[in-house]
């Protein structure tokens, strides 16, 4: 028997299919966003999609000239384009901490001992302990991603750059959304606004103790005081695209709002692969004569070895990896 649940849209009374583990779900006539038990969610804001279609192939087109521009990809085929808004939580908080401990650190010091001709100056190396009695004051914008264990391609790359463009979220309208996402898929959120609160306090908790750890050897004391200033269910729209080079499928996601590529994978070509090895080459060769005209200096041809090591390691990683995945 099938367990998904149904709605019927608290706005526009079109009937909705609803997973059980959904904690905001959205009609996928008007996009209201309602709770599990049906009730309207008004704290919804979306970043506004800036691009179409035409704009999705130029960006591609840019991406691989720019990243892929040793790599020979020519002839590549766009095979699908999904547009889709996906689901996150902005947990926005006043947040205070103040913590105790100390640094433990070695300083050099120098003293004069002795008189006379037994007069001489001394080096020490001093531990020292010094007491650290600090302030944590900030206003946060902690986003969590909305789906549990999602396997998106580019979904967690997204987080923060929804924070950084946060400020720019509009509260959703059903008729913008007609003009501007009518073709976007919703994704719902599995999180519900009680758990995104008590991930928001926990994010922010761990983060203060780790600038309290940072700045002590030990911290003896920590404490944090939180207030939720609101949270936000966001929606962020991401074109993800797949295309098609040599009869293999690479993939892209780029942030609707602002054009920018979230993550793409390029293809290692055969041109790469003997591009990358010559410079391997020429590089393992300028070491090899240099460690040799320069063996009389024993460090160099120490360097020299620990230099052929790392080429020959990232030689080994790009030249025999099918595909590269750059941001």
């Amino acid at each position: 028997m099938s367990l998904v649940k149904k709605f019927q849209c608290p706005h526009c009374n079109a009937p909705m299919d609803v997973n059980p583990e959904d904690a905001i779900f959205n009609c996928v006539s008007c996009g209201q966003a309602s709770l599990a038990d049906g009730a309207i969610f008004d704290n919804h804001y979306i970043l506004r999609n800036t691009l179409n279609q035409k704009k999705i192939h130029d960006i591609v087109k840019e991406f691989i000239r720019k990243k892929g521009f040793m790599r020979g990809i020519k002839g590549y085929k766009i095979t699908n384009i999904t547009p889709s808004l996906m689901p996150f939580w902005v947990v926005t908080t006043d947040a205070y901490t103040h913590f105790v401990g100390y640094l433990r650190y070695t300083e050099t010091r120098t003293r004069t001992v002795g008189s006379g001709k037994n007069r001489r100056t001394v080096t020490e190396h001093v531990t020292v302990y010094r007491p650290i009695d600090r302030e944590i004051r900030e206003k946060r914008a902690d986003v969590l991603l909305g789906r549990r264990g999602s396997s998106i391609f580019g979904y967690e790359r997204v987080k923060d750059i929804v924070r950084a463009e946060f400020t720019n979220a509009v509260q959703f309208n059903h008729d913008q959304l007609q003009a501007d996402e009518k073709e976007f898929n919703y994704l719902s959120s599995e999180i519900n606004i009680d758990a995104a609160n008590q991930l928001g306090k926990t994010h922010v908790f761990d983060n203060h103790r780790a600038q309290a750890e940072k700045a002590c050897t030990k911290v003896f004391d920590c404490a944090t005081q939180l207030t939720f200033e609101g949270t936000y269910f966001v929606h962020a729209p991401v074109w993800q695209i797949e295309y098609e080079f040599k009869g293999e499928t690479y993939r892209m996601a780029i942030l609707g709002s602002s054009g920018r590529v979230i993550i793409g994978e390029l293809p290692v070509t055969t041109t790469f692969r003997i591009i990358f090895l010559s410079l391997t080459v020429l590089l393992l060769g300028g070491a090899g004569v240099a460690s040799y005209f320069l063996r009389h200096l024993v460090y160099v041809p120490i360097i020299a070895g620990i230099v052929a090591a790392v080429i020959g390691f990232f030689t080994l990683k790009n030249t025999f990896k099918p595909k590269s995945v750059v941001d």
